[in-house]
């Protein structure tokens, strides 16, 4: 099964109120109450758009497959890669424990990688 996944995304991104963020960046109440309770038979290409320019991601970063078994696909689909592991938990409250010289470590290396897309 399919699901649209913005809880997760927003807790890996550090965003405490998904709700309000939203909002604030022009859905509606009613529209982010639809997505972010997975209450969604469909969704626009404009609100996946404003999504993704949001939280600077791609279309698969907001989706979840979860194999049900009664499909039949195969085991190299490429539905699998939508497949999340279990939660690893969210990142910014693991940053706020670690020591200040492990932060400096991560800051670096967060500066290599954001040199790599530039």
């Amino acid at each position: 099964m399919l699901k649209l996944d913005l809880i997760r995304i927003f807790e890996d991104k550090g965003i405490e109120n998904p709700s309000q963020f939203l909002k604030k960046n022009g859905l509606t109440a009613h529209t982010t109450s639809r997505l972010l309770n997975n209450k969604v038979d469909s969704i626009s290409f404009k609100h996946l758009e404003i999504i993704c320019l949001l939280l600077n991601c791609t279309l698969d970063d907001l989706f979840t497959w979860e194999n049900d078994n009664k499909t039949g696909i195969y085991k190299d689909h490429s539905l699998q890669k939508l497949i999340r592991g279990k939660k690893k938990g969210n990142i910014v409250g693991k940053l706020k424990g670690l020591p200040v010289d492990k932060l400096n470590q991560v800051r670096d290396f967060i500066d290599t990688l954001a040199k790599k897309n530039d």
